[in-house]
């Protein structure tokens, strides 16, 4: 396996966190101007949360696929492929006043999404040999928050300049020009590439864990309203506490923003510990309770969502950071099973999530959204406490010795 130069290696994890920015950017970008997408569309307000579900439908279903090509065609090809298939679908995205092409257009944004993602924490493992992978991995997911939150403030200033569909075609092309500059910089490694048969192989191994099925499904709740939060917390706060759209926004980008320090201290903190399923259950159902409380809080006083935003972001994060770590401990899913096995539980939670968000979403910040939304918050709050106590009957991973075969699957120290 080749080595990178420190130079070398510092330009293609730019590129990767780079790409992973952009990539949030293109995630969140629809829930701050869904009034407007919806008069663009000759939709109402609650059915742009298909649209919502129609990308995390394209994420969740092509997981597991991207984890089984990355390990026939390599993690750098899958990477470049998402990128370029987001690309395309957000451009479309920009282009198009037909609700129907928008639908397609928001699955394909999707569809890349699920192709980007396992595979660039594969190249980012690659390039840190010798140490600092954890900072690699960090940086990597930290760009998520920050791409994100430039999305849900951002997006609502060029939607009032450009239009919601100029806003948009931004997004597109810098997805497009990022995916240029990837495939200039990612080096060419070599790919340690599967048969089909032994992919297939491994495939089965980690999709019959009962450990990653219950870890995932534990957190579906939280996936869910963690996404709708910071989907759906724009025009909450600018119908039921008041705010302006671009405070509305600023708010919404300094939730999204705070997982930046909240999963590093997550991770941290679970490693430190043989079982971090009791901190894991904290944190989620800290989230799940600040969801609870949020139709409440503006009445005390809205300048106390703003304290709220960080306590949201800070321990959605932590969940995060806990549940990537515990991910990993299963041997199943350790070495090059990895993105196998992180594909399977955010497949599942971004399917249920979908469902959810869309269902919960639609009948509860629809067209009677004014009225509804303090049953909708208190609903996703308590789907995420209640789905936590499968924690309960979450079995302790089997340990093995380092590089022992288990399974079928290489694991690796951890």
């Amino acid at each position: 396996m080749g080595e990178l130069t420190p130079s070398a290696r510092s330009r293609a994890v730019g590129s990767l966190v780079a790409a992973r920015a952009v990539y949030a950017y293109n995630w969140y970008l629809i829930g701050p101007i869904q009034g407007a997408i919806a008069t663009g569309l000759g939709v109402s307000f609650g059915e742009v949360s298909i649209f919502l579900w129609a990308f995390l439908v394209g994420v969740g279903i092509f997981q597991i696929p991207a984890g089984l090509l990355s390990l026939r065609w390599g993690a750098r090809t899958c990477s470049l492929l998402g990128i370029a298939i987001m690309s395309v679908g957000a451009v479309a995205s920009g282009l198009t006043t037909s609700a129907s092409l928008f639908f397609m257009a928001r699955f394909l944004v999707g569809v890349g999404s699920a192709f980007f993602f396992s595979p660039g924490i594969g190249l980012i493992a690659r390039y840190y040999q010798e140490g600092g992978r954890g900072f690699g991995i960090g940086l990597f997911n930290g760009a998520f928050s920050l791409g994100a939150g430039a999305a849900v403030y951002l997006t609502v200033v060029l939607s009032g300049i450009l239009g919601w569909q100029g806003a948009l075609l931004v997004a597109g092309l810098a997805m497009t020009l990022v995916t240029a500059e990837s495939g200039f910089v990612l080096p060419r490694l070599p790919e340690p590439a599967l048969a089909l048969s032994e992919a297939m192989r491994r495939a089965k191994r980690v999709l019959a864990s009962r450990y990653l099925w219950l870890l995932a499904l534990a957190l579906a709740g939280f996936w869910a309203a963690n996404f709708a939060v910071a989907q759906y917390l724009v025009p909450w706060a600018h119908d039921e506490a008041g705010m302006s759209l671009g405070t509305a926004g600023a708010l919404d980008a300094l939730l999204i923003i705070c997982p930046l320090f909240g999963g590093p201290l997550g991770g941290i903190l679970a490693e430190k510990r043989a079982s971090p399923r009791g901190l894991l259950a904290f944190s989620a159902g800290m989230t799940g309770l600040s969801v609870i409380a949020l139709p409440f809080v503006p009445r005390i006083s809205p300048w106390l969502l703003w304290p709220f935003a960080v306590l949201n972001g800070i321990v959605s994060g932590m969940s995060f950071g806990i549940l990537y770590y515990m991910g990993t401990l299963d041997p199943v899913g350790r070495g090059e099973n990895v993105p196998l096995a992180v594909g399977l539980i955010n497949g599942l939670q971004v399917l249920l999530g979908a469902f959810i968000v869309l269902g919960l979403g639609y009948y509860f910040f629809g067209p009677q959204q004014a009225s509804s939304y303090t049953e909708g918050w208190l609903l996703f709050g308590a789907l995420t406490i209640g789905a936590l106590a499968l924690l309960l009957v979450l079995p302790h991973p089997s340990r093995t010795r380092t590089g022992r075969e288990t399974d079928g699957a290489r694991t690796e120290p951890g």
